[in-house]
């Protein structure tokens, strides 16, 4: 949740290699992984890459492509050390899903080992990349949110087996978790950004007060315009599955935090009153509003995604690449964030 998908229009032609792949497959260029994913899909898909659709991804490498045999395949090549486990766990959620009739994409192959790598291949859907700050779309992003907590509920053991989630969702130790990307350093405070480890701090204590450990449910833990598509006014399509273990409060407050941000829609944080906005939504949806103390986990989920984000900007701040609107929102609306009720 942390910056905005690197993403590559190409046809296979071109040698150009992003960052995200650079961190994934070192010196290899673009050439060279197009052969890996090949010979990758070729052994555990049966037929070979006929066209390039798209390259993406922020932590892992993501190719979208079509094979000779008439299929479109989304192929990710996993960043090390990748938390198999983890990956499994995932999948057998999507096979779950998409068995339902829920828009996600369908496993079909991995996590596989390949020269070292972790791989895996899942169908590739399409549609358009909504505007998360329509209200429609807004509504759709809540429900599609609830739908899926709904569907994944029925299967509890999931919940023992999904892990911690990646970094922006471990708020349990307080500031900071391990950040998932090299790039940046949580271990020492930019001067004059003491405010925001006192803030992350209040954030977490605020979540571990209020939530119900009780209720523990799964989740997408990264739930936002950018990762689905719609299609005719639906949700059509959802993408880049990592699940959270925590409760339906938390884990909608992050979303919350984060739905609109998209290439259509804008990036960026939402504001406090689109919390709120998506958080009536959510109790819309699903039917049933959530109680006061619930309300105060899903603000402080907010508050500690902003700050984590914000955390994020001040470390990229030594590469000149910190965007100040993130750190500027969460640093005049803190204490908004954290009183938010709806």
């Amino acid at each position: 949740m942390e910056a905005s998908q690197q993403s590559v229009q190409d046809d296979g032609s071109s040698d150009e290699i992003t960052q995200t792949e650079r961190a994934v497959f070192g010196q290899m260029t673009a050439h060279d992984v197009r052969s890996f994913l090949d010979s990758y899909v070729r052994r555990q898909l049966g037929s070979p890459i006929s066209r390039v659709r798209f390259r993406a991804g922020r932590i892992d490498a993501v190719w979208g492509v079509d094979l000779d045999d008439g299929r479109a395949v989304v192929v990710k090549t996993h960043r090390l050390p990748a938390d198999l486990a983890a990956v499994r766990t995932t999948r057998e959620a999507l096979k779950v899903l998409s068995d339902a009739g829920y828009p996600c994409p369908t496993p079909l192959s991995g996590p596989d080992e390949s020269d070292g790598r972790v791989v895996t291949a899942e169908t590739l859907l399409i549609g358009e990349m909504p505007d998360g700050r329509d209200p429609g779309n807004r509504r759709l992003l809540a429900d599609g949110l609830a739908r899926h907590i709904s569907l994944l509920r029925e299967w509890p053991d999931l919940v023992h087996r999904t892990g911690p989630g990646p970094s922006w969702c471990q708020y349990q130790e307080g500031p900071w978790p391990v950040p998932h990307d090299t790039i940046v350093d949580f271990s020492s405070t930019h001067p004059g950004y003491e405010w925001l480890d006192e803030y992350g701090q209040r954030a977490s204590v605020q979540v571990l007060h209020h939530r119900d450990t009780s209720e523990v449910v799964v989740g997408h833990a990264d739930w936002y315009a950018g990762n689905t598509v719609i299609d005719q006014g639906v949700l059509a399509g959802t993408f880049d599955w990592e699940l959270v273990a925590d409760t339906e409060a938390v884990i909608a407050g992050f979303a919350a935090a984060c739905y609109a941000a998209s290439p259509t829609g804008g990036d960026g944080l939402s504001t406090p009153e689109e919390v709120v906005a998506f958080m009536r939504d959510y109790d819309q949806v699903r039917g049933e509003a959530l109680s006061s103390s619930e309300q105060r986990a899903a603000a402080g989920a907010a508050a500690w995604i902003g700050a984590f984000n914000a955390r994020w900007q001040v470390a990229l701040i030594q590469h000149d690449l910190a965007d100040y609107d993130t750190i500027n929102l969460v640093r005049q609306r803190q204490d908004d964030f954290l009183s938010l009720s709806w």
